[in-house]
């Protein structure tokens, strides 16, 4: 395995997890549970702010802006970095000062850089075994800049760089920290089944690990629910028409369906070869389309012309599970 970290309760899994109540309850379905609807709210609401600017494509340009290693730090003229990784990079030293990155929900862009004391003094946890070597911060910065920001902004220019990219860092916060609770679902999952999960890293069957991560009944109703919480925040009240929505719900969905969903169980496949140990990480030609952001295939739409109504029964008819 990888390197570790001591952890515990963080404030965003629920409340009253103390150290009398043992590890088991920093991985329970009720904790990451409440985690993860909490998150969809963050994720939709940082989208909203990202769509009221156009697309500004400038911002994630390299070479776009001329640095000087004198205003810069030296890494961002080294690598020609954009606007975007210039922000980005100065928000994460910040943050890492006020010890963010020492909790294994966070996890920053720029880890290679970040060789920041924090002024705060490290809290006392528990221990609880995490990896904090997993990290897909380029993926999904990736996947943010080429197929989300598209979807959600019209395109064109209008030179609001320092706002689109605030907002974009709020955006790119959000969906690391939920696409990384995966390592959570993770030892959750290998507690209750370690046999079976060792036996599928050690024979790297990497398709056999999904199946077995996977309830596509589950997925479906998160998607759903992401899509009404979209319906629900997003519409303008002041519209009298059906298209006043600050971001189109069904793209949501999509997003959900074809980003998150996807890169959160790679994380849990990542973690689960770390976590059985002794093993070879997954090389890039061995992960299958349905763990790759945006390689699902289903036409956009296809789930999502439904009434709104008809989605919303959908959406509560069950108990969602977050295990994905």
């Amino acid at each position: 395995g990888g390197s570790r970290c001591l952890w515990s309760h963080n404030p965003r899994f629920g409340p009253g997890v103390g150290e009398e109540e043992g590890n088991s309850q920093i991985f329970s379905l009720a904790s990451v549970r409440k985690s993860l609807i909490r998150q969809e709210e963050t994720i939709i609401f940082a989208l909203i702010e990202r769509a009221q600017f156009v697309q500004n494509q400038r911002i994630y340009e390299r070479g776009a802006q001329a640095w000087s290693s004198e205003e810069v730090d030296p890494w961002i003229c080294d690598k020609q970095g954009s606007f975007l990784n210039f922000m980005l990079l100065e928000t994460e030293k910040l943050h890492a000062r006020a010890r963010r990155y020492m909790s294994p929900e966070e996890h920053p862009f720029f880890p290679q850089v970040l060789d920041i004391d924090p002024v705060l003094a490290p809290l006392d946890y528990p221990p609880v075994v995490i990896s904090q070597d997993i990290n897909i911060n380029d993926e999904i910065m990736s996947l943010y800049i080429d197929k989300v920001v598209p979807s959600i902004c019209d395109p064109g220019d209008d030179q609001q760089y320092g706002s689109s990219a605030l907002c974009d860092i709020a955006c790119l916060q959000a969906l690391s920290r939920r696409i990384h609770i995966g390592k959570f679902v993770a030892e959750s999952k290998f507690q209750h089944e370690p046999e079976l999960f060792t036996k599928l890293v050690e024979a790297r069957d990497i398709e056999g690990i999904n199946r077995l991560l996977t309830n596509e009944l589950v997925e479906e109703r998160v998607c759903h629910r992401a899509r009404l919480k979209a319906v629900t925040f997003g519409q303008d009240a002041f519209s009298d028409t059906d298209v006043g929505f600050k971001v189109a719900p069904h793209k949501l969905f999509e997003l959900y369906r074809d980003m998150i969903i996807p890169l959160t169980k790679q994380v849990q496949v990542r973690y689960l070869f770390d976590r059985v140990g002794n093993v070879r990480p997954p090389e890039p030609s061995e992960w299958p389309s349905s763990l790759r952001g945006f390689a699902s295939g289903s036409p956009a739409g296809a789930v999502g012309d439904s009434a709104e109504s008809d989605l919303a029964q959908q959406s509560s008819s069950g108990g969602s599970s977050p295990w994905i």
